[in-house]
């Protein structure tokens, strides 16, 4: 989970000592995955040195660290019990280990699982180390049914039922706001499920009916190139050994075979031991899109190749400590390369870069007064939230999407209401993210935007170009590049080029950003709208109208109505096109209306 970028040698092993000054160093240690490395070295060469190098760190363990609990913590007793089963598995299977030594490996699980029961507090119902934890106990116990106390199972059983209930819905989303832990939540879960299945254990039907939500959910948080979307505390990985994994202990059709190289999750594989064929062509088709209500994100595709277009919007709760201030977050990729991200997590070591990652100004979001609306306090807490007030999807057009995104910004003495409207011209291959804020006084409002960092950004007239071939514009003048912190995954911390924008606006303010592939964009320009029967623009609080126009001669009108008009007609013109409504799409040629769209 937390690996380490840079290679140490120990010529004796110090189980209480880390190299790097990051905790998480011994916590990996302990859990003892690689014992799976040897164990399918093993396997692999039949050569016994590796076996023989296997079972000495386990024992290792068990002199260094099973006299002093206080070295301990329970995630990491979990996931070490899991990686033990298919261990003393092999070990046993290969007549390995003599009566003592089986033994101590008993007490030892023994001691681990009391451990386990006993510090289990009601807070990992609904985390991950809930799920890790009592994996450990019933993948052991699968394999090896009368070395736990039968009282512990029984219990271990009941809470990763619950545990699964309260985190995971039932679109297979997990609610920390972080996909790595979602992927976490899932491998555990199959692993209970290929350790049951392998020993005739019976399943329980809700733990069937969560893995199967989460291998149809963690799809949407792929991006076109198999990476994962980076959001909350989340590396760029692929998943494809895990899926294909997935699809076998869940005879589920592998979707996704043609996109993903035919490899397996050999932890999960061990577990089930047996054999799995190669991944069988999906039968079932792949929706492109994923409107999650309950957990505030949506996710977007063209199609699933690995030049698709593909966008993520997050306004949702916070989630866990994984969670990252990020209300109003926008992800997008454009003919299969990033565009704009989000930066990742690249520590869990309190200071100035973990605290930066988490916080809005590393995000595609806003901020007001230099305030963050949200604000972490550590490495897992915030000294304030802001709240998301409420998601709207509507489907338009020829495979337009709007996302409109409200949450109440709580970081002033009077809250702020902000709202982001994600506009998705997906056959003109055109996004806006038109943005109002309705706050008294006056204000200082920055927009960050994160480019990907294989992009450079370079300033061409009134428009930013991201790479060679795409367009960022926006409605605001005053508009900069700066450089950031970017982590593709933990311990590797790179740097990205952020677009930031600044502007004052009094009571009410209103701006936009347009992305388009440079062959196909025109130009921008904010519309001044008239209201029928006056001779004066109207106040952007009543009307407001921008017009995107491509190479083509095609061009997109969008019209806001942000408050409702009580004095005068009701009715506005733009640039010639009279509209009513909330938020209105027209597609035009000139000011000859194509299409309209009335989306609010």
């Amino acid at each position: 989970m937390e690996p380490t970028q840079v290679t140490y040698t120990e010529e004796t092993l110090d189980w209480h000592h880390t190299p790097n000054g990051d905790p998480e160093w011994l916590y990996m240690l302990k859990r003892q995955e690689y014992l799976l490395d040897l164990l399918e070295a093993y396997e692999e060469t039949g050569n016994q040195d590796y076996q023989q190098r296997m079972k000495a760190l386990l024992f290792s363990w068990i002199d260094h660290n099973l006299d002093d609990p206080s070295t301990w913590r329970t995630i990491d007793t979990g996931i070490r019990l899991l990686n033990w089963t298919s261990v003393v598995t092999a070990l046993v299977a290969n007549g390995q280990l003599n009566a003592t030594e089986r033994h101590r490996i008993e007490a030892a699980v023994v001691a681990q699982a009391e451990y386990l029961h006993d510090n289990y507090t009601e807070k990992f119902d609904i985390s991950n180390w809930g799920v890790l934890i009592t994996t450990g106990i019933l993948t052991y116990a699968a394999a090896f049914p009368r070395v736990i106390e039968r009282a512990v199972v029984e219990w271990a059983q009941a809470r990763f039922e619950t545990e699964l209930d309260l985190q995971v819905d039932g679109q297979g989303l997990q609610w920390e706001q972080s996909p790595l832990y979602l992927l976490e939540v899932w491998r555990s879960t199959l692993a209970v499920i290929a350790a049951q299945q392998a020993h005739d254990v019976p399943v329980a039907a809700i733990v069937r009916e969560k893995a199967a939500a989460m291998h149809r959910g963690i799809v949407h948080d792929l991006k076109p190139d198999g990476t994962l979307l980076q959001q909350g505390d989340t590396d760029a990985i692929r998943i494809d050994s895990l899926y294909n994994a997935s699809a076998a202990i869940l005879n589920l059709p592998s979707a996704l075979q043609q996109q993903l190289d035919p490899i397996y999750d050999y932890v999960l594989l061990e577990m089930a031991h047996e054999q799995w064929p190669d991944p069988a062509d999906g039968q079932a088709e792949l929706p492109r899109e994923l409107v999650a209500p309950v957990s505030g994100n949506t996710m977007w595709r063209s199609h699933w190749s690995t030049d698709a277009d593909y966008w993520h919007t997050y306004n949702g709760s916070l989630g866990s400590g994984h969670g990252h201030a990020a209300l109003g977050h926008v992800d997008l990729v454009i003919n299969g390369h990033d565009v704009i991200v989000d930066p990742g997590r690249y520590t869990y070591v309190d200071g100035t870069e973990r605290r930066f990652l988490k916080s809005p100004a590393a995000h595609n979001t806003q901020l007001l007064d230099a305030r963050p609306f949200s604000l972490p306090h550590d490495s897992w807490k915030y000294q304030y939230v802001s709240t998301p007030v409420s998601n709207e999807v509507v489907q338009f057009g020829s495979d337009g999407r709007l996302v409109k995104m409200t949450y109440l910004d709580q970081s002033g003495t009077v809250p702020a209401v902000v709202t982001r409207y994600w506009v998705s011209l997906a056959a003109a291959q055109v996004w806006l993210a038109i943005d109002t804020v309705h706050a008294a006084g006056t204000h200082e409002w920055h927009h960050y935007w994160q480019v990907a960092p294989d992009r450079g950004v370079t300033q061409q007239d009134d428009h930013f170009v991201l790479g060679q071939d795409v367009i960022l514009a926006t409605t605001t003048p005053d508009a900069w590049p700066s450089q950031t912190l970017y982590s593709p995954q933990y311990n590797d911390l790179q740097h990205l080029t952020r677009l930031e924008t600044s502007t004052e606006f009094t009571n009410f303010g209103i701006t936009a950003t347009v992305f388009a592939p440079t062959v196909n964009y025109q130009g921008m320009q904010v519309v001044a709208p008239r209201q029928s029967g006056e001779d004066k623009p109207a106040a952007p609080q009543l009307a407001w109208g921008i017009r995107v126009d491509l190479q083509d001669g095609t061009n997109y009108l969008v019209t806001l109505q942000p408050e409702n008009t009580i004095v005068g007609r009701k009715l506005y013109w733009f640039d010639g096109t009279e509209a009513y409504g909330a938020l209105n799409v027209f597609k035009r040629q000139g000011q000859q209306v194509q299409q309209h769209d009335q989306l609010l």
